[in-house]
């Protein structure tokens, strides 16, 4: 292997462990809502708890100095948008719609964001989409309506809002990507993640003050461990060797290599959690990963 294809190859693989990491969220947030904590609980706890873990990565993986002093308020604004757009208000989006919907459907539907940076794209270059793209789209498009079971007449207004949540949490992702995949050239991985979570874990704290009140926390000890492993295995540790992985290989790797992710989660799912996919869930998630694949080859 030539030294040229070194960081490559390591940055796919970083990719692939943060994806895999991050497959295993829904599940933990299920079990927390099992144990008694509600959506406000698990997504505010989680931010504020995975700031320093986020701090000491930065810090173990900082770049040299000067990209700190050369920090422009430009760059620290749009990290602190990305940050609050995509793990404030996507985050909680995510962890209300998961108290609707199973893990094995949130993680094909998130996984739909490639087609949010297609259209994002499409827009800001004035430039439709080639036919292949408009057929991987299609593909993808249908996967979602197979997975989320959008054509039973029999799914509650419940379930079609947790869908559509889902669906802007997926569009928080597109933009967050796009964003991160531009700033961490400049800032770094590790840089760039620390101001995004920390004003992500900033706005859940105010939420969370007003929405429950952090005086009246009174969690178990086996809630309190689900968490820890929560943040740790899925949350600090994934979106840091994400972010790392897409400096190395760029967005367009990064989200081919992520199509890990939905088989991922219902592998768990079932063998956790008991979720059980129909033959046409199933088709839907081979359709989203077949799409998402074509439009980043494409790419």
């Amino acid at each position: 292997m030539s030294s040229n294809q070194k960081p490559l190859v390591i940055g796919g693989l970083l990719v692939a462990a943060g994806a895999v990491l991050l497959a295993a969220k829904g599940l933990f947030a299920k079990h927390l809502y099992a144990l008694g904590l509600s959506f406000n609980d698990v997504a505010a706890i989680r931010s504020v708890m995975a700031v320093p873990g986020f701090a000491l990565l930065a810090w173990l993986y900082r770049g040299p100095a000067t990209a700190v002093l050369a920090l422009s308020r430009n760059d620290l604004l749009l990290a602190i948008f990305a940050g609050l757009l995509c793990y404030y208000l996507g985050a909680l989006a995510n962890f209300y719609a998961l108290t609707i919907i199973d893990a094995s459907i949130e993680r094909p539907l998130l996984f739909a964001y490639p087609i949010f940076v297609v259209l994002i794209t499409t827009i800001m270059t004035r430039k439709p989409p080639s036919p292949q793209v408009i057929l991987a789209l299609m593909l993808t498009t249908l996967g979602m309506i197979l997975v989320t079971g959008a054509l039973q007449t029999e799914l509650s207004a419940a379930e079609w809002s947790g869908m559509a949540w889902i669906l802007f949490c997926s569009l928080s992702i597109a933009i967050y990507f796009l964003i991160s995949g531009e700033l961490t050239q400049r800032l770094g991985s590790g840089l760039f993640t620390l101001i995004a979570m920390t004003a992500a874990a900033i706005g859940m704290a105010v939420h969370y003050q007003f929405a429950e009140g952090w005086g009246n926390i009174n969690l178990t000890e086996a809630a309190w461990w689900t968490l820890i492993a929560l943040v740790v295995f899925s949350t600090v540790l994934p979106l840091f060797l994400m972010a790392e992985g897409v400096r190395r290989v760029g967005a367009a790797k990064a989200s081919l290599i992520s199509t890990l992710g939905p088989p991922a989660t219902a592998l768990m799912a079932y063998q956790l959690s008991g979720e059980i996919l129909s033959i046409s869930q199933l088709a839907g998630i081979g359709l989203v990963v077949i799409g998402v694949l074509a439009l980043e080859l494409r790419r």
